[in-house]
């Protein structure tokens, strides 16, 4: 490099004075000043060719420095080469495998929850839903009776009856509800037997269509549930009239509108469950139940409901004999004895029958007062010359509750009724509640009598020596939580009936005792 840099400075210089010789001009001066720009365009070459000079030495020192540290490196990776190619070799990791698309959890299929104390379970998105309730009703109690009458049964001092062991089973798709109640209770226990199979449909709300076999609405007493009664049985008259075309197990098909101040329903019914037979003639009965009830007047303290319950038999139950209607109660008390009616009107050929009656109850704040009318007509099949007038009985009931801890019986919509109060601090000894505490008091009649005159028979009148009942009671009832129910309950019984002759008392008086342990949800 420094050679070639040589000649070229050599070769500048030489053609500059070959140059500047062949331009010799004639004048002097020119040719000073000529010779002079030359020389400074020489010094400038010369300046510029130290410069590269001094650059390329520069280079020449970066371009070793860099050979070095590359053959250093070079050597240092050689030698790592070597020490790992000698260290024993690790076996190589597994290669993963796919992992399988998780599979989704319980909690993302179904969802369990206690809806109402109610074991429940529903699918993810809510549109199927399986529910397990249960009512448990076991009473013990006994009569006292004094001097009874010549014909007057004689009653159990003490016993006991599972009057209600139900297990509800309910099964909800959408808008679609099976319900299948098996009953392994009763007036007395003992029978198995099935309380309700129906299914329901709600296409709009407030309205469901409902068929199978299952407890039409009728009357305000009989539209209470169970659970919720203010005594241990519902009062006489109505127990009798809602068996004549409604009552539990009900072959029944018909709907219900409950809305949130109104309530209407109406049902086509036949047989109740278990009771076709092999003495029956002819096909079962056939009737119709409806019911209007609503609220005219409601706010957070106050209810006041008022409603209208009416049936009729087109066809009444049939036996060998033709059509037959048969009307009795027990005491409105069945612990003792479960199978003892002290009135009963006997079996009345009838050709049909019908009930109505109105229906009021009030409630402000913790307190309740509701009653009911009912009359029965039955309308008897002629015999000849035998009289066989049409009949009438009636009767009705006034009953009040007092919680005394404060809690109302709120009013259900969907039954157009009065539910049991919910304790607002349920029983424990830990946090000092003690539940809700209640009294009761009902009075009670019911007449099925009619057409007879005392002393003379019931034949010569076509009549009938059913029986007048009255009953007072008096009622306590404690609920520890919002599913537990203890009752007690005391009811005096006076029973006016002559036999079929209308020459002997065969009524009696009698006081009796019950105490029920309830458990439902």
């Amino acid at each position: 490099m420094a050679l070639f840099a040589s000649r070229i400075a050599r070769g500048i210089a030489a053609g500059g004075l070959t140059l500047a010789l062949a331009a010799a001009p004639p004048a002097r001066a020119q040719d000073a000043a000529r010779m002079e720009a030359i020389e400074r365009q020489i010094r400038s070459l010369q300046s510029e060719l130290t410069r590269m000079r001094r650059d390329m030495r520069a280079r020449e020192a970066e371009t070793r420095t860099a050979r070095q540290e590359a053959v250093q490196a070079r050597g240092e990776a050689q030698a790592a080469q070597r020490q790992a190619e000698a260290a024993p070799r690790p076996a190589p990791p597994p290669s993963p495998s796919p992992s399988p698309s998780p599979s989704p959890s319980p909690s993302d299929q179904v969802r369990v929850s206690f809806q109402d104390n109610r074991p429940t379970i529903a699918s993810a998105d809510g549109r199927l839903r399986a529910s397990l309730g249960a009512q448990i009703q076991y009473d013990v109690g006994g009569a006292i009776q004094g001097d009874r009458s010549a014909g007057a049964p004689q009653l159990n001092s003490f016993g006991e009856n599972l009057r209600r062991g139900r297990l509800l089973l309910g099964f909800r798709y959408d808008d679609l509800l099976l319900n299948v109640t098996p009953e392994f209770g009763g007036s007395p226990d003992g029978s198995p037997t099935l309380y309700e199979a129906s299914l329901n449909w709600t296409p709009v709300r407030p309205l469901t269509l409902t068929l199978g076999y299952y407890k039409p609405y009728y009357g305000l007493a009989d539209s209470m549930s169970s659970n919720d009664f203010l005594f241990l049985e519902r009062p006489s008259i109505m127990e009798i009239a809602r068996n004549i075309v409604a009552g539990d197990s009900r072959s029944s098909v018909g709907g219900r509108w409950a809305a949130n101040r109104w309530f209407v329903a109406g049902y086509l019914t036949g047989d109740a469950y278990g009771s076709n037979g092999t003495t029956q003639a002819t096909n079962g009965q056939t009737g119709f139940v409806g019911r209007m009830a609503g609220r005219p007047w409601t706010d957070p303290d106050t209810d006041l409901h008022l409603g209208l319950t009416g049936s009729h038999a087109f066809d009444l139950r049939r036996d060998t004999s033709g059509q037959s209607l048969r009307l009795r109660d027990r005491p409105e008390w069945r612990a003792g004895d479960a199978s003892t009616r002290l009135i009963d009107t006997g079996s009345l050929p009838a050709d049909s029958a019908s009930t109505w009656g109105p229906e009021i109850g009030l409630r402000w704040r913790n307190f309740l007062l509701q009653g009911e009318y009912h009359q029965i007509n039955v309308g008897q099949a002629s015999a000849g010359a035998a009289p066989r007038p049409d009949l009438t009985f009636e009767g009705g009931y006034v009953e009040a509750s007092w919680v005394i801890t404060g809690e109302p019986r709120r009013y259900s919509t969907s039954s157009a009724a009065f539910g049991r109060p919910n304790p607002a601090r349920p029983f424990s000894l830990r946090d000092g509640g003690w539940g809700a505490w209640e009294v009761m008091a009902r009075y009670s009649v019911v007449d099925l009598n009619d057409e007879v005159t005392r002393g003379r028979a019931a034949t010569a009148t076509g009549g009938v020596f059913g029986g007048r009942q009255e009953v007072v009671g008096l009622g306590l009832s404690w609920y520890p939580t919002s599913f537990l129910r203890f009752m007690l309950d005391w009811n005096i019984v006076h029973v006016d009936r002559l036999n079929a002759a209308g020459t002997q008392q065969i009524g009696d008086r009698v006081h009796t005792l019950g105490l029920r342990t309830q458990m439902a949800f």
